[in-house]
């Protein structure tokens, strides 16, 4: 099945030719001939030929506007991928050419955008490998982290889906109806995809089938607990699973160039092409049959010369997942096709192998900064755009807020100190490294240990601060329970990303940290309403030194101008304040929804109807005197907060209905995130869909005034 020229009108799929870089502004339809566009089958070979004139990559594709067209750049190959299938009989030149054309794409999709996207540049080649290799979506192929996936799901037909998330300055997740049959198990936070896969060798065997498992895990992910739990699992079941380690070189070592390296030569690439080779599996498995047969100790002597050899000729640590019971293969070069595919094709053709694990190295910057190069040379012809200009200084965030005061609080009591568990460290938090190295525990996304850790250091005399994104600190809430609350140990919660997360949707959002930690008996929970509030709870959880203490914030920009003249003074604990006066309606927000309560204030008071509005400031404990006086002065009582059901509101309902506030005048309605997980969009569209914007509290104002038009004016 080959390339046929068409001569009668066909229809054009979109997604094969989305390679947009410069807007042309004049185009006239009448110059596509239809005679020169190329006819690929489902399943034809690639497009590779460069002396071919009806290449894909010479089409266009139109716009929605008229009066545009995106001019294509050149992807001969990447142009006709599909599915994986595609791959299949690609040369190993061809195979090369397409990583180069899907690390281009990757580099002038993402480049501006604000998703990470190194680690799935790093990780082409891989991809590419496996593709040609293992047939997806028959065998299964588990991502760790969604950040490594868009190779992927270039390679699996959602290249038009990317595309379009890249216009809308968003990214899409691993759930979605075209590629789920590629996705048996959605990418999370890391760590998870060992288990997953286990789970899923198992099933089959118990079934009787026979396609393959793939886990393709990362280093980062590599601290975690859950990982060595699972592999030591496997191990036990002695399933048949191929583990992928890619290795990033990343490490927590605060020097780089004093951290162990595993070497890449000529003789790791044989060591590994012989490891995985049948033969030399099947004479392993001959020698271990035949000194079991000799008895006498024989087979145990034989197991022990056997890891010393392995463990002198592999990297450091190599028998440590030998010990756990995988056969080690590597160390494997990332970025060398050849040797992946050939180390892939013996591991997928043994049929009884076990547990094995695939360790490849990669490199994350070298290979970014090439293509961003390039692609910086393809779009405007120099080379002078500064590479990663994506990441120039932005907007004050609340982040460098915190920071800063930490490093205030942190420069009068040398006993502070920081410990930051996450995928990645934002780069504000590298000040306060920078400032007190001693002082900054960075542990990755180990967030179980993080949170012992910090209790640890805060028994040896000193006052921890630990820093968990709020989708992270639900892995170690075990820890907070048991080593922190139920001890009543003063540590300091710092949970960030707190609320809705845009572009990082569901995977990120932080909607439940308000209600499973305001249930512990222990603990402080505060909220910030600004960036002159989260500089005062700074200064407030510094002074608490008789119980857990843990304050939110979300992602964003900070609104006053020069937030770095603000000095944090503790506030009282429990104390809330009042903002605005009015009366009818009392508005009691919890943290960053203070702020749309205010613009829900100016907006009613446009229109004649003058709310209250109170900044609740803790949810726990309570201002019972600042509630009181709200349900002694008004009719209606609404709580306001960006967290899920069960959180801020629960804990104010149950306390006006046991004071009896509820059997008297007072009518209380709670807004909070919906019971639903909100899809990845821009924060604004997200605040609309949870139905938390100004104009959606001002709605519910004015229909609980009985002015139902005015408020679905609002809702418009």
């Amino acid at each position: 099945m080959g390339i046929s020229i068409c001569e009668q009108p066909l229809s054009i799929k979109p997604h094969l030719f989305m390679n947009s870089r410069k807007l042309s502004p004049k185009f006239d339809i009448s110059t596509i001939h239809l005679s020169s566009i190329v006819k690929f089958s489902s399943f034809s070979s690639c497009l590779c030929r460069d002396n071919h004139k009806g290449s894909a990559s010479q089409l266009h594709v139109l716009p929605d506007s008229d009066d545009f067209i995106w001019e294509a750049v050149p992807r001969p190959i990447l142009d006709t991928i599909e599915s994986p299938m595609h791959l299949k009989n690609l040369t190993p030149k061809e195979l090369n050419q397409l990583a180069d054309e899907i690390r281009s794409e990757l580099c002038s999709m993402m480049s501006d955008s604000q998703k990470p996207f190194k680690a799935s540049v790093a990780v082409v080649d891989l991809a590419v490998a496996i593709h040609h290799v293992f047939h997806c979506p028959v065998d299964k192929i588990l991502w760790d982290v969604e950040e490594q996936t868009y190779p992927h799901k270039l390679l699996t037909g959602r290249r038009s889906f990317l595309r379009k998330y890249k216009q809308e300055s968003t990214m899409l997740g691993s759930t979605f109806s075209v590629g789920k049959i590629f996705d048996p198990f959605e990418a999370g936070h890391g760590c998870n995809s060992i288990s997953a896969a286990l789970g899923m060798a198992a099933a089959r065997d118990i079934k009787g089938k026979r396609d393959r498992v793939v886990a393709v895990i990362s280093n980062e992910s590599m601290m975690a607990g859950q990982v060595y739990e699972a592999m030591s699992n496997a191990g036990y079941l002695d399933s048949n699973l191929v583990v992928i380690l890619n290795d990033s070189r990343h490490s927590l070592h605060p020097k780089m160039e004093e951290a162990r390296k595993t070497p890449i030569n000529a003789f790791s690439g044989s060591l590994s092409k012989l490891q995985s080779s049948k033969l030399f599996r099947n004479f392993r498995e001959i020698l271990k049959v035949f000194t079991k047969k000799i008895g006498r100790g024989m087979h145990e002597w034989a197991a022990k010369i056997d890891e010393y050899a392995r463990g002198m000729m592999g990297p450091p640590g190599s028998t440590l997942f030998e010990e756990l019971g995988l056969y080690y293969i590597g160390p494997v070069d990332g970025h060398n096709i050849e040797d992946l595919v050939c180390v892939l094709h013996e591991v997928a053709s043994l049929d009884s192998m076990g547990p094995v694990l695939v360790h490849v190295i990669t490199k994350e910057d070298q290979v970014v900064e090439h293509f961003q190069t390039m692609d910086m040379l393809n779009k405007n012809g120099t080379g002078a755009s500064v590479i990663g200009s994506s990441n120039a200084t932005g907007p004050e965030t609340l982040t460098d807020c915190f920071v800063n005061s930490l490093i205030a609080e942190a420069e009068k009591d040398d006993n502070l100190v920081a410990v930051h568990a996450g995928m990645r460290m934002e780069p504000a938090l590298q000040l306060f490294k920078n400032q007190f190295p001693d002082r900054f525990f960075n542990v990755g996304i180990a967030e179980q240990h993080a949170v012992t850790f910090a209790a640890g250091l805060s028994c040896g005399g000193l006052k921890p601060f630990c820093i968990i994104p709020s989708a992270f600190i639900q892995r170690a809430y075990d820890q907070v329970v048991h080593d922190v609350d139920r001890q009543k140990i003063p540590v300091r919660f710092v949970i960030t990303s707190a609320g809705l997360v845009g572009s990082d949707g569901p995977n990120h959002c932080g909607a439940f940290d308000i209600t499973f930690m305001a249930c512990l008996p222990n603990i402080v929970v505060m909220a910030p309403a600004d960036e002159v509030e989260l500089a005062h709870m700074v200064a407030t959880a510094a002074q608490i030194d008789d119980r857990p203490t843990c304050f939110r914030y979300p992602r964003g920009a900070v609104s006053k101008l020069d937030f770095t003249s603000f000095s944090g003074t503790p506030i009282e604990v429990g104390k809330g304040r009042l903002l605005v006066e009015g009366s009818g309606v009392a508005l009691l927000g919890y943290g960053s929804m203070v702020q749309n309560c205010l613009r829900a204030q100016s907006l009613l008071s446009k229109l004649g109807v003058h709310v209250t509005v109170a900044d609740a400031r803790f949810c726990k404990p309570l201002d019972i005197k600042l509630i009181r006086e709200l349900c002694a002065n008004h009719s209606f009582l609404i709580t306001v907060e960006e967290g899920s059901i069960g959180g801020f509101g629960s804990h104010i309902a149950q306390f006006i209905s046991l004071d009896g506030q509820l059997d008297s005048v007072i009518k209380w309605r709670p807004i909070t995130l919906p019971d639903n997980y909100i899809e990845r969009a821009s924060p604004m569209e997200q605040l609309s869909a949870a139905g938390l914007s100004g104009n959606h509290i001002a709605a519910t104002v004015l229909s609980l005034l009985g002015r139902n038009r005015e408020a679905l004016l609002f809702m418009c």
